[in-house]
């Protein structure tokens, strides 16, 4: 019997299993929200400075809840697969450790945990997707398109994680849960066992929420069933890796107030047998794996995350509400290393940052405006440091060399925000922040000059601002859009490495302060759910990457005047009562100035620009207790560069992709399972990360089939 038999028939089974249990209301009343979680009801969002409803704000936004969430994670354990799913302007994921690629709307995004800022501006080293477990998380808020109160990066997007919560009044309930992947091409060495423990209660009023999990990740494999190199496109692997994460979260509510700490590990070893074999494009050969070892000075690639936050909340202060955020985090990452860059090396990237964010909610009737509205406003002050070595240097050993010295930024902001309904169906919204950096730089050797630099202080500002609204055309049609800014110190370590004079007298690195423009049209008709939008933004000195001719295993920004625009279309609604259906559609492109003449006469790479995407879900409850699901993913073409020869970094051509994901979920008893099957048909082709790189030793097929099985008890 084929596998594909074999499970449809052990799913039925198990199903008539599940038919018999009684109904999950709450879960229920969960799954009949919309999956793309973009709707005109008024969507809560819980994050810092993303508190309150959405429906008023003037751009395009996602919200994933718990519920939704959990569907995604059935067919795939990457947080990265989720978002390229379900958020339009995404760029495709490659299920492996990094996302550099991985843009929004054509620009970096920046993450949040809580409201945490966790991206990495000064040093991007493309892990902020991995920086927690997903057991960890209860939903994911996402706003498309730059934004002027979040501070510094993030100018294609703002990406917040809610972590778990537990409540003060609820007994103790506790969640054991254990789960398996593997490839039906090659069982044998693609286990990946995985458990996880959660528990939440409360101690004389105190909340408590605690969640531990590992997961083991074992061999990838393409669907010939042939085994993946263990880090198929040089910015970080997953295979064969140890993944651990240790979250808790405590708070206590008195008298309007409350107090609310949380802390999180996570860590990432990746410890592997096999080593690449380069493929060849021009032959149609593929990356793949055989047995071997790194260099024996080589570390483990590793990524270890330690963050955690004190947060206080008062409901009545200076007739606002009011809340404050203390936090710090620490993050290190192992690359890959690197034989043929001088002599054998490898480097990682350790940051430190520490910040307190506090905001005033405050009602305009308060300053005696009569219609409703809120002014939030604020300060915010932090220091990063960051740093990334060269380890270890043997063709001149001794003389010091870094790729990025050590980096100290300091960051003080002040914004305001408002929101004021001019007429019933007119809002406003409009703000402004002021942002001033100190980044102070220790001397040192260039990386790939070798030249003895000496360090000094760097100043700068930026003063983004965003007005916008929306109209009420009809009572299921609304229109909205503006403009907004969005501001970022591009990646300092990469020209530092490059430096060839002696000081940093005429160092420079100018700000990228992008404008963006947004239209766009939400409602529902004829019972479906929809939003459009169509957007642009530019940049005077935007930031592209091309292959450095004199290194060619690196990469070299790029600074010049941008431009992308794209549009986006959103839709989901019933077939019937039980069975729902969405989809979203996104198409984003891009040119710069290569010529320096004012003209955009060059697309931009696929490092910034990804082929079209289509996602398209189907999904039907069978019972209360049990549903199915099919959700199909079209990857477009891109041929941006048609001249474009083997080894130009990011300018290869991409061909369309399909894939076909299916689950089932089901509950019996206080016991839920669910069975997922990512790329179900086991469609043979290579990543679209692989293909837009454009190298002989990175060109990767994807995975093939591979299954995911999960069984949690509730107690």
């Amino acid at each position: 019997m084929k596998f594909s038999h074999l499970l449809l028939a052990t799913t039925a089974l198990l199903g008539a299993a599940a038919a018999q249990a009684q109904a999950q209301a709450q879960a229920q009343a969960q799954a009949a929200t919309t999956d793309d979680g973009t709707t005109l009801e008024a969507v809560v969002v819980t994050g810092s400075r993303f508190s309150g409803t959405l429906t008023t704000f003037p751009g395009s936004s996602t919200v994933l809840n718990e519920v939704q969430l959990e569907k995604q994670l059935a067919t795939t354990n990457d947080i990265g697969s989720v978002l390229a799913s379900t958020i339009p302007g995404m760029a495709a994921a490659n299920g492996t450790a990094a996302n550099v690629e991985q843009s929004l709307r054509g620009r970096p995004l920046r993450v949040f945990i809580d409201g945490v800022p966790v991206s990495n501006p000064l040093r991007d080293g493309g892990r902020d997707l991995r920086l927690i477990s997903p057991n960890a998380i209860s939903g994911i808020e996402v706003i498309r398109g730059a934004s002027a109160i979040y501070g510094q990066g993030g100018a294609g997007g703002v990406i917040n994680y809610v972590t778990r919560k537990g409540k003060a009044d609820d007994g103790w309930k506790f969640h054991t849960e254990l789960g398996t992947g593997f490839s039906t091409e090659h069982f044998t060495g693609s286990s990946s066992p995985s458990v996880s423990q959660s528990v939440t209660g409360a101690v004389k009023g105190f909340d408590v929420t605690l969640n531990g999990s590992y997961e083991h990740v074992g061999g990838q494999f393409d669907a010939d069933g042939d085994r993946l190199a263990p880090d198929p496109h040089n910015f970080g692997g997953i295979s064969d890796s140890d993944i651990w994460n240790m979250f808790g979260k405590v708070g206590y509510n008195f008298g309007g107030q409350r107090l609310e700490v949380m802390g999180n590990f996570y860590r990432q070893h990746q410890d592997t047998d096999y080593i690449s074999r380069a493929g060849n494009i021009a032959q149609g050969l593929k990356e793949t794996a055989v047995k071997g070892s790194y260099d024996p000075r080589a570390l483990d690639p590793v990524n270890r995350n330690v963050m955690g936050y004190l947060g206080y909340y008062n409901d009545d202060l200076l007739s606002s509400a009011f809340h404050a955020q203390a936090y710090y985090l620490k993050n290190y990452s192992v690359f890959s290393f690197d034989p043929a860059r001088l002599g054998g090396t490898q480097t990682t990237i350790s940051s430190e940052k520490i910040g307190l964010q506090s905001d005033f909610r405050t009602p305009l009737e308060k300053l005696g405006w009569s219609s409703g509205g809120e002014l939030l406003w604020g300060a915010d002050i932090s220091r990063d440091t960051t740093q990334q070595p060269l380890i270890p240097l043997t063709n001149n050993p001794g003389d010091g060399r870094t790729f990025t010295p050590p980096l100290e930024q300091m960051n003080y902001a002040a914004f305001a925000q408002l929101e004021m309904p001019l007429t019933e169906r007119l809002t406003l919204r409009a703000g402004v922040r002021h942002d001033q950096f100190v980044l102070k730089i220790d001397d040192f050797v260039a990386g790939l000059t070798g030249v003895h630099v000496e360090g000094g202080e760097l100043k700068y500002h930026a003063t983004p601002v965003n007005i916008g609204g929306t109209f009420q055309i009809a009572p299921q049609a609304q229109l909205f859009g503006g403009f907004s800014q969005g501001f970022s110190i591009p990646d300092i370590g990469s020209p530092l490495r490059r430096v060839a004079v002696t000081n940093l007298d005429n160092f420079d690195p100018k700000p990228q302060l992008v404008n963006n423009y947004e239209l766009g049209l939400r409602g529902k008709v004829l019972g479906v759910r929809y939003t459009g939008a169509y957007f642009i933004n530019t940049a005077k000195f935007g930031t592209d990457f091309i292959i450095d001719t004199v290194n060619p295993s690196e990469a070299q920004t790029l600074r010049e005047k941008e431009k992308v625009h794209g549009w986006e279309v959103v839709l989901d609604g019933r077939l019937t009562l039980k069975t729902r259906w969405s989809a979203n559609y996104s198409h984003t492109e891009g040119k710069r100035d290569a010529t320096h003449d004012g003209t955009l006469d060059t697309p931009l790479t696929g490092r910034r620009i990804g082929p079209d995407q289509f996602n398209l879900m189907l999904e039907h409850d069978i019972t209360d207790d049990w549903l199915v699901r099919l959700q199909y993913n079209h990857s477009g073409t891109r041929n941006a560069f048609p001249n474009s020869t083997v080894g130009s970094f990011y300018t290869g051509r991409v061909r369309s992709t399909d894939r076909l994901d299916a689950l089932t979920q089901f509950k019996v008893n206080k016991i839920d399972m669910s069975v997922g099957v990512n790329n179900l048909l086991n469609e043979n082709y290579y990543s679209i990360t692989s293909q837009m790189i454009n190298r002989n030793e990175l060109y990767s097929k994807a995975e093939g089939r591979t299954v995911y099985l999960k069984l949690g008890i509730n107690y």
